[in-house]
C-alpha cells in the first residue's frame, strides 16, 4: 500500500495509538463481538466472533495523490476467540499487519476496550471504551466516537498527515438494516448500512480560505457474514492539501 493508504478501522479509532495509519483505518474491519461469556451463534450476528472466521478484504485507494492508477492491497482480519481481559470476557480480532483489538459486547451494543500490537507485552486498554456497533440494531441508532484525518495530507508541509494535528468528533447513525451489497465474495443481504459523519475547519488554500472539510465514513455489516464493505471519504478543494477515498470490500 502507498504510503497515504497505510492508516484503518472503522473506523472508526487507533489515533492515539502507536499503529501504523493502515491500522488505524482498519479498525473499522477488526469490529466484532457477541454476548459476554456466551459463545456467537453466528448465522443471527451481525458481527460473527467464532474462532476461525477470517475475511480477506480488497482494498482500493484514490485521489490525487495517486493520479489515474488506484492503490489495491488486501487486509485480513481473524477471529481468535474468547479471552479474559480485567476479569471481563472479551472477544480478540487480529489484523493482517500485528495488531489484535478487544471487543466487548452486552445489550448496550459493541465496544473496543483494549488493543495489542505484535511488540507488546500486554494489551493496551483504550482509555475509555468505543462504540463500534450501539444497540438497538434498527435504523435511527445513534452514537459518536473520536476520529482523525487518514487521508488528508498537506502537500509542501511536515508532517504531511494531518491525523497528527488534528482530531474531530464523527457522529454515526445506522441508515438502513436491510442493505444488499455486492462485493468480490458475492451479494449479501440483509446488511446493516452504518454513515458517520464530520467536518474539519482548514485553511485549504487562499481563494477558498478556512473550509469545512467532511469526513465521511460508510460500513456494510450482513447478518452471518460481518463487516463485508468500509468507505472512506475525505475531499478536499484542491490547493495546499490533498484528500481521497478509500473502499474495502470482502473478497475472500
Amino acid at each position: 500500500m502507498s504510503k497515504s493508504g497505510t492508516a484503518i478501522f472503522l473506523c472508526n479509532f487507533l489515533q492515539h495509538t502507536r499503529t501504523k495509519r493502515h491500522l488505524q483505518l482498519s479498525l473499522c474491519l477488526a469490529a466484532a463481538g457477541a454476548l459476554a461469556g456466551c459463545a456467537p451463534s453466528g448465522e443471527d450476528d451481525w458481527l460473527p466472533l467464532g474462532k476461525g472466521h477470517t475475511q480477506t478484504y480488497r482494498v482500493t485507494e484514490s485521489g490525487e495523490e495517486h493520479g489515474d492508477t488506484p492503490v489495491v492491497t488486501e487486509w485480513t482480519i481473524a477471529a481468535l476467540g474468547q479471552t479474559t481481559l480485567n476479569d471481563e470476557t472479551v472477544w480478540q480480532r487480529r489484523h493482517s499487519e500485528g495488531v489484535v483489538f478487544y471487543l466487548r459486547q452486552d445489550t448496550q451494543g459493541i465496544r473496543r476496550v483494549a488493543q495489542k500490537t505484535d511488540i507488546d507485552e500486554a494489551p493496551t486498554p483504550d482509555p475509555e471504551p468505543r462504540w463500534v456497533l450501539k444497540a438497538p440494531y434498527t435504523v435511527g441508532t445513534e452514537w459518536s466516537s473520536p476520529t482523525v484525518p487518514y487521508l488528508l495530507k498537506r502537500k509542501n508541509e511536515h508532517p504531511r498527515e494531518l491525523k497528527h494535528t488534528h482530531k474531530a468528533i464523527m457522529a454515526w447513525r445506522i441508515e438502513a438494516v436491510d442493505d444488499e451489497v455486492t462485493t468480490p465474495h458475492g451479494t449479501h443481504k440483509p446488511c446493516l448500512r452504518v454513515v458517520g459523519q464530520a467536518e474539519l475547519n482548514l485553511y485549504t488554500d487562499p481563494v477558498n480560505g478556512f473550509t469545512n472539510v467532511p469526513i465521511v465514513s460508510r460500513e456494510w455489516y450482513c447478518k452471518g457474514v460481518g463487516l463485508v464493505k468500509f468507505e472512506r471519504e475525505e475531499t478536499v478543494p484542491r490547493g495546499f492539501m490533498t484528500g481521497g477515498k478509500l473502499v474495502a470490500e470482502w473478497e475472500r
